[in-house]
């Protein structure tokens, strides 16, 4: 029996010598993987349904061992995003995220809201960057990850330092006096830290934030630990990212 589910790309690969394997995250199955025969093809329906971020409606059958799509009604492409390589490269950075930190076929309906809201603001909002550390942050939260940014994980000081450590083992912030026994702590600017404490009180972005860069800066090595994952398009992103002066 056929399955349709509305899903947005998350990973595509090339399979054989046309066909594409995806990634997709749906509201109904959470993530699964999926074979689109012959996507590769340019003639092929699936071709444009098959792209990294596209969002459509897939019917799909199972097979003894995958899932092979049979239709695909597009939904939404997120255009904006394609007509600026900055904030396409925000958009695949948020994609790679979500796609290692939720787990395949668990359905996690406000994960996936979250993940449409994230990439409609990338898409139209003037500070992206901003739109992104906001996603990333209430990605966290949604998936109990959300580390202490503003006081310190011990004591629960306030952050007292300009620049503070940073623990992905212990779980955020820590002051300097107990920071020493911690292998994987790094230093982060302060100001960065209480951003992202802000971006988690918020419901959207906010039109613009201080330290925006750092703060993304911060979260890299934390996210590779709760991903137990490198995230080499977020690794990317950040190497092409200017720090606003």
């Amino acid at each position: 029996m056929d399955t349709t589910v509305e899903a947005i790309v998350l990973r595509r690969r090339d399979s054989c010598e046309s066909d594409r394997r995806l990634t997709i995250f749906s509201r109904e199955l959470g993530k699964i993987e999926v074979v689109a025969k012959g996507a590769k093809k340019s003639t092929s329906r699936l071709r444009g349904s098959s792209e990294p971020l596209s969002m459509a409606a897939y019917t799909y059958a199972e097979g003894k061992k995958q899932r092979f799509v049979t239709t695909a009604q597009p939904r939404s492409a997120f255009h904006g995003l394609r007509l600026d390589f900055d904030r396409l490269n925000l958009a695949l950075s948020w994609g790679e995220t979500l796609g290692q930190v939720v787990p395949y076929e668990h359905p996690f309906e406000e994960v996936f809201d979250l993940c449409i809201q994230v990439l409609r603001y990338l898409e139209t909002v003037d500070a992206p960057m901003v739109a992104l550390a906001w996603g990333e942050v209430k990605l966290l939260e949604l998936t109990g990850f959300l580390p202490s940014f503003s006081r310190c994980v011990l004591t629960g000081s306030k952050i007292l330092e300009s620049e503070a450590f940073f623990s992905p083992k212990a779980g955020g912030y820590i002051v300097r006096e107990r920071a020493g026994d911690l292998s994987d702590r790094y230093l982060v600017r302060a100001e960065a830290l209480m951003g992202l404490s802000a971006l988690a009180e918020r419901d959207g972005p906010p039109v613009q934030m201080k330290f925006t860069y750092e703060a993304l800066l911060a979260l890299q090595k934390f996210w590779e630990y709760v991903c137990e994952a490198p995230l080499p398009a977020r690794q990317h992103l950040l190497s092409s990212l200017r720090s606003p002066t």
